[in-house]
C-alpha cells in the first residue's frame, strides 16, 4: 500500500505480508452454539427486554448512528464529500489491502459482532455465492467481499455515520 504525501499518517508497513486471519476460527456454527437466529441483529427493544448495560449500550449507539446517518446525510453534504475522497489522493492500496485495513476498526453499525471486519467480507461473499451460485452472479459475490470496504475512510478521520 502506498500512502499518498498530503494524507494522515497510517501505520502500515508496506514492505510486510498482509495478514488475514483464519476464517474458520469463525464459524457460525463454533461460535453461535445454542443461540437461535431469532436472537441475532435485534435492535428493536421489546417491552419486557432486560438488558446488560453492555447490551443497552450497543443498542443506544446503533440507534444513533443510524439517527445522526438519517438526520444529516443530505444531498449537499454528499456532494461535499465526493469532492472531498472523490479526488482519491489519500492512498492507493489493492483491494485485499483494504478489507483487511477495516479489522483496525469497529464498525458503529454492528457493535456486537466479535468477526474481525475481513472474515465478515469474506462469510458475506461466501453466503452469496452459496445463495447465488454461478458466474453470471461474480459481479453479486465481489459486492458481498467489498461491501464495507468504503469504511476504511475512518482509519483517516471521517466520521463512520458518513459512511454506512
Amino acid at each position: 500500500m502506498e500512502i499518498l504525501a498530503n494524507s494522515k499518517n497510517i501505520t502500515l508497513n508496506p514492505a510486510s505480508p498482509i495478514y488475514c486471519p483464519d476464517p474458520s476460527d469463525y464459524r457460525p456454527e463454533l461460535l453461535n452454539q445454542g443461540k437461535e437466529k431469532e436472537q441475532f441483529r435485534t435492535f428493536e427493544l421489546q417491552d419486557d427486554a432486560v438488558l446488560s448495560d453492555e447490551e443497552a449500550r450497543k443498542h443506544a449507539e446503533v440507534r444513533e448512528t443510524y439517527r445522526k446517518m438519517h438526520t444529516f446525510q443530505t444531498v449537499d453534504f454528499v456532494r461535499q464529500k465526493l469532492a472531498y475522497w472523490g479526488r482519491m489522493d489519500k492512498a492507493r492500496m489493492t483491494i485485499m489491502e483494504a478489507v483487511i485495513m477495516l479489522d483496525n476498526l469497529v464498525d458503529e453499525s454492528d457493535p456486537d459482532i466479535d468477526l474481525p471486519n475481513s472474515v465478515h467480507a469474506f462469510q458475506t461473499a461466501e453466503r452469496i455465492r452459496e445463495a447465488y451460485p454461478g458466474p453470471e452472479y461474480d459481479w453479486f459475490h465481489l459486492t458481498g467481499l467489498i461491501h464495507d470496504c468504503g469504511k476504511v475512510l475512518a482509519l483517516w478521520g471521517e466520521p463512520q455515520v458518513n459512511m454506512i
